[in-house]
């Protein structure tokens, strides 16, 4: 559980997400984690998904994905997101990404 700067408690999956939030605050920039936040991709047998992004930067409409370690199945969804889904999103692999993002990057 992380304990944004406004009070709220968010729910966080990894030790990387929650650096992000840190990051995100430093910066200023106002950030969304909902389940409710959904984009459809395709499976490789073409079913029909759900991809719940890590972060919402409403203020710079980008979705950012914390991605440390990427399978094959994990490449094609992200695809998949970016093909049927017309917005933006940032992936950061790294642990220094994260730490180094700046508003540049977002914008």
């Amino acid at each position: 559980m992380y304990t944004a700067l406004d009070g709220r408690e968010v729910q966080m999956d990894s030790t990387w997400e929650v650096a992000m939030a840190q990051r995100l605050e430093e910066l200023g920039v106002t950030w969304v984690r909902d389940n409710t936040l959904k984009l459809e991709y395709l499976t490789r047998a073409g079913r029909k998904r759900k991809y719940i992004p890590d972060f919402y930067l409403p203020d710079y409409d980008l979705y950012i994905e914390v991605k440390g370690y990427w399978t094959d199945a994990a490449r094609y969804k992200m695809k998949s997101v970016q093909e049927r889904n017309p917005v933006r999103i940032l992936i950061l692999e790294t642990l220094a990404e994260i730490m180094s993002t700046d508003l540049e990057m977002i914008e």
